[in-house]
């Protein structure tokens, strides 16, 4: 594990905070409102990954669909958005999210705040692809007879996405200030 941070909380426990390399899921797999349908050579990304163009695909979908672009940003390690990339190298649009008309009703959402929605689907997908994802081990720390620090786990939990995550972690396990 790789260690992010560690604080004293209120309680003198001791909180340390991890990425989370091994203990989450892919948000695709979640309940979303959107459909990510992606094509791409070497990756299997979003939902989908159609054997007919995207024009076609696109056809398709029901009038009133609400749709974002996707792009990929591959260099190394891969990120995506809603918004594309500056470089024309290793960048490009590879598939699109969307909501039916369908899919906004029963989401209870108007076509405006479906749009918010689906970024932040995008948002949330695009940190699993980083590993942007955090854990955290609360330990009690007890003085031995020897002076020694021993410390025991009292508490873990894991799958907090991005920098909201961790001010989430920390807003639980209250840091001594």
């Amino acid at each position: 594990m790789t260690e992010v941070a560690t604080y004293t909380t209120t309680d003198n426990q001791r909180v340390t905070i991890y990425y989370d390399l091994d203990n989450y899921s892919d948000p695709r797999e979640w309940d979303n409102l959107g459909t990510m349908v992606c094509w791409h050579g070497r990756y299997d990304l979003g939902d989908e990954q159609p054997k007919i163009s995207p024009s076609e695909y696109l056809e398709d979908l029901p009038e009133g669909t609400v749709t974002l672009p996707l792009y990929l940003y591959d260099h190394g390690s891969i990120t995506m958005n809603t918004s594309g990339f500056s470089c024309p190298w290793d960048s490009r649009q590879v598939g699109f999210i969307y909501a039916t008309p369908e899919d906004i009703a029963k989401g209870g959402a108007d076509p405006e705040l479906t749009l918010e929605i689906l970024k932040g689907e995008v948002e949330t997908y695009d940190q699993y692809l980083r590993g942007d994802i955090y854990g955290y081990v609360v330990e009690k720390g007890e003085a031995c007879d020897h002076g020694d620090t021993h410390w025991e786990r009292m508490d873990s939990c894991w799958g907090y996405f991005g920098d909201e995550g961790i001010e989430q972690i920390k807003s639980e396990w209250p840091e001594v200030a």
